[in-house]
């Protein structure tokens, strides 16, 4: 096969087909031009302007998209920034609601300390008065009895008109029923 390469090669005009296609021929350079020079104006025409269009749709979307993008991260920063903020207001606001709780809730402990203190001893107090009121009463009561059993045992002596022996054992007497009574 390869004796038939070569005696192929050998018997055709200007040293074989390679050294034809590596040879300069102008008809055929001129043609090429041509046809190369045809294929980019149709291709200008036709095919370029279509891509080039497209392209530039294409990065047009991109650039809005980009916008977008952007401006969806700033109103997301934006919405986050005052989530973190009225979170700190709420956080704020809470412990100072807590702390009020606190604050009253310590002064209502003291007031209802001061005010137990106060009833008790208004307590304490009426109670000293209503014994030193059953005292008096006690000793008024006494003395009252003290003197009409003095009364009723000198009317029993005068009653009876007896002896002076006999007046000293009867008053004695009485004042010993009296005192069992």
């Amino acid at each position: 096969m390869a004796e038939e390469v070569q005696a192929h090669t050998a018997a055709e005009p200007g040293g074989g087909i390679a050294n034809q296609l590596m040879t300069p021929q102008p008809g055929i350079m001129i043609w090429v031009w041509v046809v190369f020079i045809a294929l980019v104006v149709l291709l200008h025409k036709f095919a370029w302007k279509p891509i080039l269009a497209s392209v530039a749709e294409r990065e047009r979307k991109l650039k809005e998209s980009l916008e977008k993008a952007d401006e969806a991260a700033s109103k997301t920063a934006k919405v986050e920034a005052d989530q973190q903020r009225i979170l700190a207001e709420a956080r704020a606001e809470a412990g100072k609601i807590l702390s009020e709780q606190r604050d009253f809730a310590t002064r209502f402990r003291a007031q209802s300390e001061a005010e137990a203190k106060a009833s008790a001893e208004k307590i304490v107090s009426q109670a000293l008065t209503e014994i030193e009121a059953a005292k008096v009463q006690a000793r008024t009561d006494l003395r009252h009895d003290a003197a009409e059993l003095s009364v009723k045992v000198a009317e029993r002596i005068l009653r009876h008109q007896l002896h002076d022996a006999e007046s000293k054992d009867f008053a004695e007497r009485m004042l010993d029923e009296a005192t069992k009574a």
